[in-house]
């Protein structure tokens, strides 16, 4: 199949409240057969670990026969989640919180990717025309920014990131959805002043003619998770096996994807369809099998300051654990 470089689609409140209602229907599996899990995940190189997991056998290793499907984002992969249609899928931390801000049965699973401390290693960042407005990170307070999502990650990371710069004062802040080669296009015939973007279109807007001005996951929290494999309650309560093989199969491959990080690209090239040219030239996050709770209670209260999202949960209580 193939994927869009720069894909996006949304989903409303009103469709996660419907999809959330939706009854969930455990497998019946034979005792000796390798265990089924549908899995949804955005197409990007934070999906490398996973494609790994499936491609070398990892899956099949710890008993389970794994489906991946890759489209969308974390807020249209969420309702499916909710509703059955996936065991697991992948949506960033920001987009997991609200969703639980709202009472969703959401539950986080194991993480995906966290920050990288270096930040000329960073793949998400504001990219800017070279004979644009913005000069500096500091004007980016005042600046229309590009986004494929608004009132989520891209806010988040940056509006902490401009603050552990000391610029505090977002008010004249602005962003707007867009989609597709707009994100370059807009922002070179400066209709918008920024654009923010993860891996491999970050390397796409830098093939276009765009620079770099913020890097935004190592500006904002390095460390910190960026995004969870989640699962609904009612899944949970039903595939308690498949959820702790999972876990395992994950924890291993993160290791590998680790080690061997050409391999990780050398999947989302393959499978995901992505261009050679950009992988290659795309730096990649860290993938770590701690939860990274400190940080995530951190993000949480975060949201709170930022209107994100009404409360911080307690962080303890929002992931499934194994019994």
């Amino acid at each position: 199949m193939k994927i869009p470089l720069f894909h996006y689609r949304f989903v409303t409140a009103a469709a996660l409240i419907a999809a959330a209602v939706l009854p969930y229907a455990a497998p019946a599996l034979a005792a000796d057969a390798l265990l089924p899990v549908r899995i949804a995940v955005i197409p990007t190189l934070d999906a490398g670990p996973l494609l790994l997991a499936k491609e070398k056998g990892i899956f099949a290793r710890h008993g389970l026969d794994a489906t991946i499907n890759a489209g969308g984002t974390g807020a249209t992969i969420i309702p499916t989640v909710l509703s059955g249609q996936y065991g697991i899928g992948y949506a960033n931390v920001v987009s997991d919180l609200q969703a639980i801000d709202r009472g969703f049965p959401l539950l986080l699973v194991h993480a995906t990717y966290a920050h990288p401390a270096d930040k000329t290693k960073d793949p998400y960042r504001v990219y800017v025309a070279p004979d644009g407005p913005i000069k500096s990170p500091d004007q980016l307070a005042s600046a229309n920014i590009g986004t494929s999502s608004v009132k989520n990650i891209a806010e988040w990371t940056t509006r902490k990131s401009l603050e552990n710069l000391g610029i505090t004062d977002v008010s004249k802040l602005r962003w707007t959805k867009v989609t597709g080669d707009e994100a370059y296009s807009t922002v070179k015939a400066h209709t918008l002043d920024a654009v923010w973007l993860p891996q491999p279109t970050g390397a796409a807007a830098v093939a276009a003619g765009l620079v770099p001005i913020l890097s935004v996951n190592s500006g904002s929290l390095p460390g910190a998770v960026g995004g969870y494999y989640i699962t609904s309650k009612a899944y949970a309560q039903a595939n308690p096996d498949v959820l702790k093989r999972f876990n395992a199969a994950m924890d291993e491959a993160n290791l590998y994807a680790t080690a061997h990080p050409q391999e990780g690209k050398d999947a989302a090239v393959s499978l995901l369809q992505f261009n050679r040219q950009l992988v290659d030239a795309a730096d990649l996050n860290n993938y770590p099998n701690d939860p990274g709770l400190d940080h995530l209670a951190t993000i949480a209260n975060d949201l709170v300051r930022y209107k994100l999202i009404k409360a911080a949960p307690s962080v303890n209580d929002i992931f499934w654990k194994a019994e």
